[in-house]
C-alpha cells in the first residue's frame, strides 16, 4: 500500500511547491514595488531602507558582480557597477519566508534591481503587467522597448522592457522584467528600474539581451 500513499503524496507536494512559488512571486513583486518603484531616483533612500531592515550586505566580489554588476554591450562582465569602478554596486540578501531574494543598486546606469531564486514566472509577468498599466497616466508616455524570448537548455528566458517617460529625467524610468521558465538556475525572476535621462535612452538591463560573442 506504500505506493498508494506515495501516489497521493506526489500531487500534494506539487501543489505545495506551486503555492510557494505563487507566494514567492507575490512577495517578490511587492518588494520591487515597495522599494525600487517607491524610492525610484533616490538610491540613498534604498540604502537607508536596507540598513533599517538589517539586511545583510553581499560582499563577495563574484556574487556582487552578478547581482549589482554592469554587463557590457557585448554581454560580458568585465567590470563592476558604476562605470567600471569596483565596489560601487551594492546588494543585500532579503529575508522572506516565501523565497530567497536579493536587492541591488548600481550607479551606471542608476538602477534598482530585485532578484528571486525561485518565483512563479506567470505570477511575476502578471504583476509586471499591472505595474506597467499603473504607470500610464496623463502626460506620461509608456512605450514597449524590447520584448524577446531567449532559448536556454530545457527552458526559455522572457525579457520585456518598457520606457516610462514623464517629461524629465527626474521621474522617468525603464521598467525591466526577466523570467526563466524553469527553476534550478541562479535566478528565476528579475525586476529592475533604470533611470532615463532622455526619452530614447539605450537601456542596459542586468540581463544581457544578446549572448557574448563566440571566441
Amino acid at each position: 500500500m506504500k505506493w498508494i500513499a506515495f501516489a497521493a503524496a506526489v500531487p500534494l507536494a506539487c501543489a505545495g511547491a506551486h503555492a510557494r512559488a505563487d507566494e514567492a512571486a507575490a512577495n517578490f513583486a511587492k518588494l520591487f514595488s515597495d522599494v525600487c518603484l517607491a524610492k525610484s531616483g533616490h538610491l540613498e533612500n534604498i540604502d537607508d531602507w536596507a540598513e533599517g531592515q538589517n539586511l545583510p550586505p553581499i560582499t563577495n566580489p563574484q556574487a556582487l558582480a552578478v547581482f549589482a554588476g554592469r554587463p557590457n554591450m557585448d554581454g560580458t562582465m568585465r567590470s563592476f557597477a558604476g562605470g567600471g569602478v569596483p565596489g560601487s554596486g551594492k546588494a543585500w540578501a532579503v529575508k522572506d519566508p516565501a523565497g530567497r531574494f536579493v536587492l541591488a543598486t548600481r550607479l551606471d546606469p542608476e538602477s534598482c534591481v530585485v532578484w528571486a531564486q525561485r518565483a512563479d514566472p506567470a505570477g511575476v509577468e502578471a504583476a509586471y503587467a499591472k505595474m506597467v498599466e499603473s504607470a500610464a497616466a496623463p502626460g506620461t508616455e509608456v512605450d514597449l522597448a524590447e520584448d524577446r524570448k531567449v532559448e536556454i537548455p530545457d527552458g526559455q528566458v522572457h525579457i520585456r522592457i518598457y520606457r516610462v517617460w514623464s517629461g524629465s529625467a527626474l521621474n522617468s524610468i525603464a521598467l525591466v522584467m526577466a523570467v526563466v521558465s524553469r527553476p534550478g538556475g541562479p535566478f528565476q525572476a528579475m525586476l529592475e528600474t533604470q533611470r532615463l535621462v532622455e526619452r530614447n535612452d539605450i537601456i542596459n538591463p542586468m540581463v544581457p539581451l544578446q549572448p557574448p560573442p563566440s571566441q
